[in-house]
């Protein structure tokens, strides 16, 4: 089947991405199109025990380095950074040479942020492997590695020379990761999309959301529903900043359940599934969300598979304590009392300050929104 072809346009920045199914050598194809001195693959050590032949066509004859690392946010370091650049160096990498990230969303950013690094700038390419970074993570121009403070605190935007996916690589994913991309598309209809909402539940009842077909769907709308509020905001600190719906007590919450259960904790799209969910409830109680709307938001989750509630092993106080070291500190006037939120006005409108689809939530709505995901779920929506 021949490949869809979609042009990402982020700003004054555009890229093609190319996706289908069974494609392995036609992407091979357009790497070596490229005509790059030396190829460096940036992946992990699991993705390469899964996908270690297909990163060999993918290289075809074309000189490779591979740089692979124990999977996880481990990656996401300084130090891991410093290590592949200078084992790429030393391996002779020129400004002919192209980095290509193979590999989840923890590859991806390590591997963008290295390719905006190299002598100023060398081509990067993305091949995901993961549903979250196909649906998510690769339609942005952020890279970033993680600070011992919080999530995603160094970084830079980058524009890849160019996407490719085969959904294939996908049969490998288990459940927990299948979900943690859909609940960023979920993210996408909730927030930005409403219309696709009934697709999505159609994917979600027919009990096979990993089947090519409903994978290129997803991999289109997710296209669609970005590409709307980051064409003409290059570095997402405009309209694109509600593709963070879900992530301000997404991320705390994934932080602290992965500080209390290492790697057991909710994956970083069920993480941001349990944030809508705060943030739903938050513009409920504003009376900004009606309970319908509120209702969806739990049908959808619960559809994807994810418990409707905070992980046992987090604690409310220490959400709070992390929340305010949050990525988006600095869009609004800092605040002692209050944390910048991407909060609904009606499914699919964001509540706005100004031009920014951002507004203050004090810690009080915060911990309110936090002891309703603490009680039974059932509970939580009123019923």
């Amino acid at each position: 089947m021949a490949m869809t072809s979609r042009t990402i346009r982020i700003g004054d920045q555009s890229f093609p991405y190319s996706f289908g199914e069974d494609c392995l050598d036609e992407i091979a194809a357009e790497i070596a199109g490229l005509a790059a001195d030396t190829l460096v693959f940036v992946t992990d050590d699991h993705v390469l025990e899964l996908h270690g032949r297909a990163l060999s066509r993918l290289a075809g004859t074309t000189p490779a380095i591979t740089l692979s690392h124990r999977a996880g946010e481990s990656m996401k370091t300084l130090a891991c950074l410093t290590a592949h650049l200078e084992t790429a160096l030393r391996a002779g990498v020129t400004r002919r040479s192209v980095v290509v990230a193979f590999g989840g969303g923890v590859p991806g950013n390590l591997a963008g942020l290295m390719a905006n690094l190299l002598f100023r700038g060398v081509r990067l390419v993305h091949i995901p492997t993961t549903t979250i970074a196909a649906m998510d993570s690769v339609l942005s121009l952020k890279q970033a590695i993680n600070s011992p403070v919080g999530k995603n605190h160094i970084g830079t935007y980058y524009a890849p020379a160019a996407v490719y996916t085969d959904v294939r690589l996908f049969e490998t994913l288990t459940a927990r990761e299948l979900r943690s991309g859909l609940c960023e598309m979920a993210k996408n209809c909730l927030a930005i999309h409403p219309a696709a909402l009934e697709q999505l539940r159609a994917v979600i009842d027919s009990g096979a959301p990993a089947t090519p077909a409903a994978l290129r769907w997803l991999l289109d709308a997710s296209i669609a529903a970005k590409s709307a509020v980051t064409r003409a905001d290059t570095f997402e600190r405009g309209s694109g900043l509600v593709l963070e719906y879900g992530h301000t007590a997404g991320h705390a919450i994934e932080i602290c359940d992965h500080r209390a259960r290492g790697a057991a904790g909710l994956s970083h799209g069920a993480a941001v599934a349990v944030g809508m969910l705060v943030a739903a409830h938050i513009s409920h109680a504003r009376g900004r969300l009606t309970e319908r709307e509120l209702r969806v938001h739990y049908e959808i989750v619960t559809g994807l598979g994810v418990e409707p509630r905070l992980p046992a092993a987090v604690r409310i106080a220490d959400v709070l304590s992390v929340i305010g070291d949050d990525n988006k500190k600095g869009y609004l006037e800092a605040r002692s009392d209050a944390v910048p939120f991407v909060l609904l006005d009606g499914l699919g409108t964001p509540a706005r300050t100004g031009a920014l689809p951002l507004v203050h939530v004090s810690m009080d709505e915060i911990r309110a929104a936090l002891e309703a995901l603490a009680l039974p779920a059932v509970r939580a929506v009123g019923v």
